[in-house]
């Protein structure tokens, strides 16, 4: 089989912990019911069918996966309708997949039938040209079933969708009851969201909170966290060919960023290390970013004596993508008929949706779901106790996807992730480093990671 060339470049430093957390690990809860067959036989979801019957459907589908225990979950329960499909889950490690993927691809080897897209290197997965574009026969998926925000982050940079979402995932902004209570006089997340509705106004909160603290209460942890949120907020197109114009994407969350670090109201910790995890269970910072997978995998896992005490409002200027999923048919499977049998029943349905979020929390991609009878809109969520109360799948799909800003992937947004890294401590200790130092250190490190772009 004749394959062509695609360029190896090997992404040696990943976005570890904000974007791994919402595939790595899933929720422990009680198993969901079984649906009736009678309504299992009539969600077909507007595709074609190629058997009349589910059980006629015969095929073996191959997927690599890092969380294989949470992918066969799933799996047992599409065996549940589809007994005569094999779905064969191979663990593959997270920080090993995209190497294993390019390298199989490039030495002609054996491809799974389905493709995970991880955020961090889902532009160069896309760019590689092996994904099926699922709009096309067999698939006939309708992007206008999806849910808005998913759109473009499953689409190459020609529009062409090549994947569904695992889960939805726009962002909120997590915060401490009690301390929005004492600093900012509510804990409403309506009127904290309203306080905070831009950078500006972040600031100025800040300033406010510590001097009534004498300091002591900062806004966020980590510089990285303001910078991560500004980065996904600052969506542009700045890739053209080979020319990639880091002063459009990055100037001003970079502006924003120091403007925060200048005024002193956010933390000197470091992103992802072990004080960054255990500041959750911490009293002296009020926000933390908070995508639809962190209230579960990574709030409530770090601050295991908080319940009760946490909220989720609407970030300054509005939401972003923090993290996800994606699943792709590959381009010369055998199996493609299979492949999205099983992707459709779970990723792209009405049940689906529910399996999902019964046994594993994560919202589903699929619009219809959230009118359907399925709909979690009315229920009580596996961590609503948690944050007082408060319905997370209503703050996430009402209010944060409509208005989260999200783009097609690029094969250098995961440099600029990885370069955000590595700089960041730079940028929190060095207070000589301003917007247009800081901007043009930004500009050699991707230059390095790059040598083939043209960086302006």
């Amino acid at each position: 089989m004749k394959r062509k060339s695609v360029s190896v470049m090997l992404v040696a430093a990943m976005l570890a912990s904000v974007l791994s957390g919402c595939g790595q690990e899933a929720q422990e809860v009680p198993e969901v019911a079984e649906a009736p067959k009678e309504t299992v036989a009539e969600d077909t979801s507007g595709t074609d069918q190629t058997a009349s019957e589910p059980a006629d459907l015969t095929g073996t589908v191959v997927i690599w996966d890092w969380d294989g225990g949470t992918q066969q979950k799933y799996v047992d329960k599409f065996n549940e309708v589809y007994p005569n499909v094999k779905i064969e889950v191979q663990d593959v490690a997270w920080d090993d997949y995209m190497t294993k993927l390019q390298t199989s691809y490039v030495s002609g080897m054996d491809l799974p039938d389905i493709i995970l897209g991880e955020m961090a290197w889902r532009g160069t997965l896309f760019e590689m040209g092996i994904c099926d574009n699922l709009e096309a026969a067999p698939y006939n998926l309708d992007r206008n079933q999806m849910v808005a925000s998913s759109v473009p982050l499953v689409s190459d940079q020609e529009g062409n969708i090549l994947g569904v979402e695992m889960q939805v995932t726009p962002a909120g902004f997590a915060y401490k009851r009690d301390l929005a209570k004492e600093y900012l006089g509510t804990d409403d997340p309506v009127e904290v969201g309203a306080m905070i509705s831009d950078w500006d106004a972040f600031l100025e909160v800040g300033k406010q909170v510590s001097e009534k603290s004498n300091g002591k209460v900062k806004m966020m942890v980590s510089l990285g966290d303001v910078l991560l949120s500004t980065i996904g907020q600052n969506v542009v197109d700045y890739v053209d060919g080979d020319k990639v114009d880091i002063t459009k994407k990055m100037t001003k969350p970079l502006e924003t960023t120091i403007k925060m670090r200048d005024a002193g109201i956010i933390g000197n910790v470091e992103m992802y290390s072990a004080s960054w995890y255990s500041a959750y269970a911490a009293d002296e910072y009020l926000f933390y970013e908070a995508g639809s997978w962190c209230p579960p995998l990574v709030i409530a896992k770090n601050d295991t004596e908080g319940e009760g005490n946490w909220a989720v409002t609407m970030p300054p200027e509005g939401s972003f993508n923090l993290g996800g999923t994606t699943l792709s048919v590959y381009k010369d499977s055998e199996n493609k008929e299979v492949a999205w049998a099983y992707l459709e029943f779970i990723y792209f349905s009405e049940l689906g949706g529910s399996y999902m979020y019964d046994l594993t929390g994560n919202y589903s991609c699929y619009k219809p779901y959230y009118e359907s009878e399925y709909s979690p809109m009315d229920k009580e969520g596996p961590v609503d106790k948690f944050f007082g109360g408060q319905s997370l799948v209503k703050y996430y799909i009402e209010e944060a996807a409509p208005n989260a800003k999200t783009a097609p992937q690029t094969k250098y947004d995961a440099i600029i992730n990885d370069v955000f890294q590595s700089l960041t401590p730079k940028y929190m200790t060095d207070m000589s480093i301003d917007t247009q130092k800081a901007l043009e250190l930004f500009k050699e490190e991707v230059a390095v990671k790059a040598p083939e772009a043209e960086i302006q």
